[in-house]
């Protein structure tokens, strides 16, 4: 019972305080099963071994041929400039991973560059770090997880007052804070991304790759649950094949 009403006061205290960005509307069932349909069924391109020398000369080609759309992306939506410019970082891992941190810095893997084939599959990478920050994700996330402190740590007052509860629900109301909108977000850098790769002139299906390839590693067939922080590969897959026929569309 005192679970049930943490978790209403925490989700209550957090969506009345921060706002997700871009709303996106549910997949329905026939495009997940498309997703699916297409995750098992294709046949992607041997990934291709790179050095550290062109990892990095890859990336900053990557940086060089998106940055035009970005930057304009940012003066239609009133971005500052601050937001959109960045800094990125080969990191000697074998992880297959990538990820925004800080002001503007991104981080690419050996693992990443080494488990692609090709270079539109790197630039959806980065093109969604850099809509991470574009999107001020990681200031929001820190302030869900802020707020989310905040309220646990209220809750755990008003009910006991005891520092083991109060210690219990911040740390709780942290790690739930944590996963409001994190999936509206990953959502939103993947819209973002092919928006700018989209006018950087590349070609979106063979980024799509990317989503594939990582939908077929993972390979869960089920949409995600509230403890996921990201789509699964089905959804990403689903919404990537969304946006591109609206994309045809105009």
């Amino acid at each position: 019972m005192i679970r049930k009403v943490f978790l209403s006061f925490i989700l209550f205290f957090l969506i009345s305080c921060v706002a997700p960005g871009t709303k996106f509307e549910d997949l329905d069932q026939a495009q997940i099963d498309e997703a699916v349909a297409i995750i098992k069924n294709t046949e992607l391109a041997k990934p291709v071994e790179r050095s550290r020398k062109e990892s990095v000369i890859l990336v900053e080609d990557i940086i060089e041929k998106i940055t035009p759309a970005a930057n304009q992306w940012c003066k239609e939506n009133n971005i500052p400039q601050a937001r959109c410019s960045w800094k990125v970082n080969y990191l000697d891992d074998d992880m297959f991973n990538a990820f925004a941190s800080g002001r503007n810095t991104i981080t690419y893997t050996k693992g990443l560059m080494n488990g692609v084939a090709s270079e539109e599959e790197v630039a959806f990478v980065i093109a969604h770090e850099i809509a991470h920050h574009l999107g001020n994700h990681i200031a929001n996330a820190q302030r869900n997880i802020l707020l989310g402190s905040l309220a646990g740590r209220i809750l755990g007052t008003v009910v006991d007052g005891s520092d083991d509860l109060i210690s219990q629900t911040t740390d709780l109301g942290a790690r739930f804070g944590s996963l409001v909108f994190s999936r509206d977000q990953e959502k939103e850098a993947d819209f973002f991304s092919l928006l700018i790769l989209k006018d950087s002139g590349y070609d979106l299906l063979e980024a799509r790759n990317i989503v594939i390839r990582m939908a077929q590693k993972s390979e869960r067939e089920d949409r995600s649950t509230f403890f996921d922080t990201h789509p699964t590969g089905p959804e990403r897959l689903a919404s990537f094949n969304k946006t591109y026929k609206e994309f045809l569309k105009n």
